[in-house]
């Protein structure tokens, strides 16, 4: 169970990643909004959110037509919702470095039959 604790809006104010604790191991996790469906749809991943009353909601991925969305579970309790979660700060996680080999230099000599 991941119990989410940020929510981090795209330009057009949908959920774009969302962020929360793995009960499990103690971890932070971040997720896209695409990697959270796939992972909720596989059954590999639980999401709930929490307020600090202990109100708890599960999350669960909804749809509208063809598009796809993460939403609480509604129980009436408004403050255990993904809008009230708090915006996520995590440092976007490094691209990797190009392959770029290293250029051969090449001496006077390379190629040439030594003369001794």
């Amino acid at each position: 169970m991941i119990y989410l604790n940020c929510i981090k809006h795209a330009p057009n104010g949908s959920i774009a990643a969302v962020g929360g604790v793995d009960h499990a191991t103690g971890t932070q996790k971040h997720f896209t909004e695409a990697e959270a469906i796939a992972a909720i749809d596989a059954g590999t991943e639980k999401f709930a959110v929490r307020d600090a009353a202990g109100h708890q909601a599960d999350v669960r991925a909804a749809h509208h037509g063809t598009h796809r969305f993460l939403e609480t579970h509604r129980d009436g309790v408004k403050t255990d919702n993904l809008g009230q979660l708090p915006v996520c700060h995590h440092a976007p996680a490094p691209k990797p470095v190009p392959y770029r080999p290293a250029p051969v230099h090449r001496g006077h000599a390379v190629g040439m039959k030594w003369r001794g």
